[in-house]
């Protein structure tokens, strides 16, 4: 599944890396949510039968867009990608066999490279250095007790069960920069975690880009909260995942200093408009 808006520049690469993939069981569901760029007419360039194109007249948002795709999906296995991402050419097919092979499991994610607006390689993040197994409730656990880090990964590194929709609900429109990775704890609530050791995936980064957009406006602070109240607030996930009151004072009391320290490096830096939003932003949690 593709969610469109706006990415006439990079749409057509990331539906090609999806069209090479060496698994070839798959329907793939483009939707341009009311570009105004010429998206739509890039979408409607590729006549390969296994694509659907979806186009609404009225933007839904990032979460609604995402929300709204679901409701289409057939198949047995959910992927969701950024309009920017690409997949390499086993993805699919490793990631399927994955789940095939671990019935329990509840999404499969791999190592993903990280490149910038041209495509350059800049990074590479990983979940552990070898193919890996966890416990998906606790690995959750250690989320929610320490909120550091996105082990996971972007939509585009992960596979899941479409079945898991039904008790996992919707994505969570209070979300933006944190809504993949607030979906993936819901998700292993129900199964396990497998990482496969494999650069499977590409994640875009660029100005233009949701992340270094939640960057520059620190809306990531205001969200961190949110989560944090969501799941220690509730009696049901705070004993799925074995949260305590004492993990909550643990993890606020970490993010509170987190926040502190980068409004500190804005000051020293320059910065000081971003560093007002983001005080501002922690004044409000």
């Amino acid at each position: 599944m593709i969610p469109v808006y706006n990415r006439e520049k990079y749409i057509a690469s990331a539906i090609e890396s999806v069209l090479a993939q060496t698994y070839k069981n798959f329907e793939l569901l483009v939707h341009d949510d009311a570009s105004t760029d010429g998206s739509l007419g890039v979408i409607k360039q590729f006549h390969d039968p296994r694509i659907r194109v979806i186009h609404t007249a009225k933007n839904h948002g990032m979460l609604g867009g995402w929300n709204y795709l679901l409701q289409f999906g057939r198949g047995k296995y959910i992927k969701q990608m950024g309009s920017d991402d690409l997949l390499s050419p086993r993805c699919i097919a490793r990631q399927v066999e994955a789940l095939e092979s671990h019935p329990h499991v509840a999404l499969v994610t791999c190592q993903r490279q990280v490149i910038d607006g041209h495509g350059q390689p800049l990074t590479t993040y990983q979940f552990a250095r070898r193919n890996t197994l966890v416990s998906g409730v606790e690995h959750a656990h250690w989320i929610l007790t320490t909120l550091r880090e996105n082990k996971i990964g972007e939509p585009a590194a992960v596979l899941f069960r479409r079945s898991y929709i039904k008790r996992a609900g919707l994505f969570d429109p209070r979300f933006s920069q944190f809504a993949d990775f607030e979906y993936w704890v819901r998700l292993l609530a129900y199964g396990d975690l497998l990482y496969l050791h494999e650069p499977l995936c590409s994640f875009r980064t660029h100005d233009g880009s949701n992340t270094m957009s939640a960057i520059r406006d620190g809306r990531f602070i205001s969200e961190i909260f949110v989560l944090i109240n969501k799941y220690y607030n509730d009696p049901l996930f705070a004993k799925t995942f074995s949260l305590s009151q004492s993990d909550r004072a643990h993890v606020t009391t970490l993010k509170i200093k987190d926040t502190l320290k980068n409004i500190k490096d804005l000051i020293l830096c320059g910065d000081l408009s971003r560093a007002a939003s983001y005080t501002i932003r922690l004044l409000k949690r």
